[in-house]
């Protein structure tokens, strides 16, 4: 279903400080490009004034058809003096900002051929466009709207697993545009086949979808949740499950954590509905790996995560702030 919806979460507030360069009667416009649906949210200096969502259209045709008809449906809502200061897209693939193009989108049709998703849109609307990648963007989101700093990674447990980071400031994308991308690290050798190429690697053990393969979803609420509470009560299959599952998870947060040595660590995706349970049970389980290693224990990775609120809508708000950065 298509068409406009209500503001996201951070609607009322964009966080503790204002967005950079919006003076009176401006606005940007961030989009978020999904597997299935695409959204894009108008935001003022201080808030969210506009939401629209439509399902994603795959391919490259499809991509610039749906990023232009959602734009288009939040302009409109906008007073005919409003002034569009800049678009930002936050999408799947390996991202070259610099040149606004998207390749390896393997989730939303684009393949190993370029994109050049920002200069075709420009093309279209006549205004600048800003290209993220879909995790990056979040990150600079989650970051602005926690007020999390300047020195933050953001672990995305969604289809797949993948991180963001800020580093001082500025967004980490890499030489090639595939900075973050822990989920293709290797974690069993002998382990399952990955549509990368590769066997066993981390995001078919530490994803909400791998959470699913090892315990289907049964319809009685968020499945970490569910896991959880099974676990309280003693069933010693979800107990095996749950270590399996965190295990995997604590080691992608420590890879972040070794590699950036960041602030603040924050977790993101579907799991994040579990809430304080899931941040309690994850914190337990990097500490059990610290409690024999002098090192790990100094590094105390437990103390920096913080969950993202799964009602918070920080990707569109991260594809905006990128635009008015890159502006």
């Amino acid at each position: 279903m298509s068409g406009s919806g209500p503001v996201p979460a951070l609607a009322r507030t964009c966080g503790p400080a204002p967005l950079p360069g919006l003076a009176e009667g401006d606005y940007g416009v961030g989009i978020d490009i999904g597997g299935t649906k695409t959204r894009a949210t108008a935001f003022n200096a201080t808030a969210a004034v506009a939401s629209a969502r439509r399902p994603t259209q795959r391919g490259a045709q499809g991509i610039l058809d749906t990023a232009e008809e959602v734009l288009e449906q939040v302009r409109r809502t906008q007073p005919s003096t409003a002034h569009l200061r800049a678009v930002g897209i936050g999408i799947p693939g390996v991202v070259v900002p610099s040149r606004g193009e998207v390749s390896h989108g393997v989730n939303v049709g684009i393949g190993p051929e370029p994109l050049a998703l920002g200069p075709l849109l420009e093309e279209r609307l006549g205004i600048g466009v800003h290209v993220e990648n879909d995790v990056s963007a979040a990150t600079i989101g989650a970051a602005h709207a926690l007020g999390a700093g300047r020195d933050v990674a953001l672990v995305s447990l969604g289809t797949g697993l993948a991180a963001g980071m800020v580093l001082e400031g500025v967004p980490r994308t890499g030489a090639r545009g595939s900075a973050g991308e822990i989920g293709h690290l290797p974690y069993r050798l002998d382990g399952l086949p990955c549509p990368c190429g590769q066997r066993g690697c981390l995001e078919l053990y530490a994803s909400g979808s791998a959470l699913a393969r090892m315990w289907p979803p049964t319809g009685q609420g968020p499945l970490v949740a569910d896991l959880l509470h099974r676990v309280d009560e003693g069933d010693t299959r979800a107990l095996d499950v749950a270590q399996e599952w965190l295990g995997a998870v604590a080691h992608a947060v420590t890879v972040v954590g070794l590699g950036v040595d960041v602030a603040t660590i924050l977790v993101a995706g579907g799991v994040a509905e579990a809430g304080e349970p899931f941040l309690q049970a994850l914190r337990g389980t990097l500490r059990n790996r610290a409690h024999h290693s002098d090192f790990l224990s100094h590094m105390d990775l437990a103390s920096r995560l913080r969950l993202v609120p799964p009602d918070l809508e920080v990707a569109t708000l991260g594809a905006c702030l990128a635009a008015l950065g890159a502006g």
